[in-house]
């Protein structure tokens, strides 16, 4: 019984350190239609796919990123690749990426997967919190 309860004490004090990194996501299956996931409506952003190509056999994508809100909005995205099964394949090493949006401005974020394995993406998109001291 101790250890059940150690062991749920320890699962809710390493939950509450865990960083918050909800967001807005767009992910494309294998051949399939991308789809926006929101996790976080209050960011008020809009994904758009606007090309999925073969470059030299590797998947290129041009998504579409409109910030709604009139204020600015401080941002990081990252692709994630898939193979035809839906296993994530290895990334391209650049980790999350800063990002900036002005009110009501639009951006294109380009990017090419890793390898000619990936057949399906996700583009997942949070806001940046400040931390205080």
């Amino acid at each position: 019984m101790k250890r059940i309860v150690l062991a749920c004490g320890l699962a809710l004090l390493l939950s509450a350190c865990a960083t918050n990194t909800s967001g807005v996501a767009l992910s494309a299956p294998s051949g399939g239609v991308a789809k926006v996931q929101v996790d976080n409506s209050s960011l008020d952003l809009a994904l758009r796919e606007l090309t999925r190509r073969q470059q030299n056999g590797l998947m290129q994508i041009n998504v579409e990123l409109t910030n709604q809100r009139s204020g600015d909005n401080h941002l990081q995205y990252l692709f994630y690749w898939y193979d035809a099964s839906g296993q994530e394949v290895a990334s391209d090493g650049r980790g999350w990426t800063p990002l900036m949006l002005h009110g009501q401005q639009t951006r294109t974020l380009s990017a090419l997967a890793p390898t000619m394995d990936v057949k399906g993406y996700r583009l997942s998109v949070r806001e940046v919190i400040e931390e205080s001291n």
